[in-house]
């Protein structure tokens, strides 16, 4: 009997986990790292299903956000015009993952990410310019630190335990280890892999970052149809379709909730004095992703989407005002080369 892909489901679980989002914003934000640990796939273990997408044991990626306008949220600067034009984000990623374990039963990896973002203006308005012209040209960058520990219990059950601290901010060098660009994330996770095409598990995550402290629970299910479809999601952060053209082939389709926070130095007019804000984003992104395996170890990733925002603000320290930004949706881009081993390679 011919199976045909539940692609209405799909569509439903992604329009829920948008509306679970935006609901979520008035209590808990997750933090990029907790939604970054969540989804991330080691590409040195065997959790997982059948086809599965490929986790990034090394990673080089270049992208781009479109054009849009940032317009402080009150009504002054919305009766004065007073929006300011990106012309377009520019963005780059190079991370590594290295086992120091790599044992049947137990897998301990160490990773290293660095990654940058840097905002190109086109124009400025009057509201809240001395803010967006301190992001102008000036690269955002972010130095990540992790170690992935993950358990095997007998055949069918494993945990997971991943740490991470990252440096995030507007500092001048390529990488800073001050206090006020550290965030530190935990996550513990338990994992159920019943047959090889169906996996669900549930765990929690932790972080310390410039905002608040916080523990949020996830879960994870991963389930392959058949050869061809299959299911990826963590939720509530990210709802994947799965389509397998063959081996090495696979596209990924649906949403994905995104967020970047930085702390920043914003210039305050004639007397150039540098007062410290944090500068966070976050949104919806719909989009698809596909795969190709190049030879052996090296594959080609390209991601293209619409990022649909409903949080952009600076926020300054120790319960000061925050500046809330409107802006409307920006088509984005990424093309990227990673190594992963051969799933044959994994014990």
């Amino acid at each position: 009997m011919a199976f045909h892909f539940p692609v209405k489901s799909v569509a439903l679980c992604c329009f829920v986990l948008i509306s679970w989002q935006i609901e979520a914003q008035r209590h808990h934000i997750p933090d990029e790292d907790q939604v970054e640990l969540a989804q991330e796939k080691s590409g040195f273990c065997q959790p997982g299903v059948r086809n599965q997408s490929r986790g990034r044991g090394v990673l080089i990626e270049y992208g781009g956000i479109g054009s849009h306008t940032l317009l402080p949220d009150n009504a002054l600067s919305k009766a004065a015009n007073s929006g300011s034009r990106v012309s377009h984000v520019e963005q780059m990623k190079a991370k590594i993952k290295i086992p120091i374990v790599n044992a049947p039963g137990l897998k301990v990896l160490a990773g290293y990410e660095y990654g940058s973002e840097k905002y190109h203006f086109s124009s400025f308005g009057t509201g809240s310019s001395q803010m967006y012209r301190s992001l102008d040209d000036n690269p955002l960058r972010n130095n990540k630190f992790s170690l992935y520990i993950t358990k095997a219990f007998r055949d069918k059950y494993y945990g997971g335990l991943r740490l991470r601290t990252s440096y995030r901010g507007d500092y001048d060098q390529k990488m800073s280890f001050e206090s006020q660009y550290a965030t530190y994330s935990a996550l513990a996770v338990f994992g159920v892999k019943p047959r090889p095409d169906l996996e669900w598990g549930v765990g929690l995550t932790y972080s310390d970052n410039f905002f608040n402290r916080q523990v949020l629970p996830f879960a994870i299910y991963n389930r392959t149809f058949n050869d061809k479809w299959g299911i990826e999601t963590v939720l509530p952060v990210s709802v994947m379709g799965r389509y397998n053209f063959r081996e090495g082939r696979l596209l990924l389709f649906g949403a994905e909730y995104q967020s970047d926070s930085y702390a920043i130095d914003v210039l305050t007019g004639k007397s150039e004095q540098a007062l410290p804000y944090y500068f966070r984003r976050s949104e919806i992104a719909v989009k698809a992703s596909y795969d190709h395996n190049l030879y052996s170890w090296f594959w080609f990733n390209v991601e293209g989407g619409y990022q649909i925002p409903f949080r952009n603000e600076f926020v300054a320290p120790g319960g000061g005002p925050t500046t809330r930004n409107s802006t409307k949706g920006q088509p984005f881009v990424k093309v990227g080369i990673f190594v992963t081993p051969p799933r044959e390679c994994v014990r």
